[in-house]
């Protein structure tokens, strides 16, 4: 069994075991077409209803970048009457460690801190977040910050509001965090989301970084 683009009947065709096997019973069974990639699921559907969904076999977005990247073989799209959004969660992790002293969100981590974790995604307005790191700080007190920026087809800086942190109750506690989010504000089309790093004093180390992307149609 295998998708088939569905051919145009003209009156006088005769409905034949073969077409109908192909063309109606297969493609039920099948449940949503099948495509190899954007280009050829854009050349056959010119003109998507919202709702409408394709799979992918081999897209050329999503992708990912870090130490461990987690871009399935194929994804699920599906049409929110804007743009194909890739509703197939896509992830990245980096298990180095680095440093960082900056009061404002940086993506630049000091010491060996390997690649920082990104997702490029097709998304709509909105898309479903996972945050996760190793973090500490070297002063009581003092917070350490994980949060998302958005670049691509819009930009969404990373803020306190929708980021992940560590409060210092003794000094150089290493704690895992982990946090899920819906961030809205997104210009749809295909966006890169990026991990950043803060501190609110001193120095904090981040390790065991993780970001999971999912858009929401």
């Amino acid at each position: 069994m295998a998708w088939t683009n569905p051919g145009t009947a003209v009156a006088g065709d005769v409905l034949t075991a073969t077409f109908w096997n192909a063309q109606v019973r297969d493609n039920m069974l099948m449940g949503n077409p099948v495509f190899t990639n954007e280009a050829a699921r854009d050349a056959v559907i010119t003109a998507p209803a919202e709702g409408q969904r394709a799979y992918l076999t081999a897209p050329s977005v999503p992708a990912a970048t870090g130490g461990s990247t987690f871009t399935p073989t194929g994804v699920q799209t599906i049409y929110n009457g804007s743009v194909w959004v890739c509703i197939t969660p896509v992830g990245a992790f980096t298990s180095n460690s680095g440093t960082t002293t900056s009061t404002s969100y940086t993506a630049t981590l000091s010491g060996s801190p390997g690649t920082n974790p990104t997702v490029p995604l097709v998304t709509g307005t909105t898309a479903l977040i996972h945050l996760k790191s190793d973090v500490y700080n070297t002063n009581l007190n003092a917070y350490a910050l994980v949060g998302v920026a958005v670049s691509g087809a819009g930009t969404v800086a990373a803020s306190d509001d929708y980021a992940m942190y560590h409060k210092m109750a003794v000094a150089d506690n290493q704690i895992t965090y982990g946090v899920s989010i819906i961030l809205g504000g997104l210009t749809a089309g295909t966006n890169t989301f990026t991990m950043q790093y803060k501190v609110s004093s001193n120095t904090a180390t981040f390790a065991k970084r993780a970001i999971t992307v999912q858009g929401i149609a």
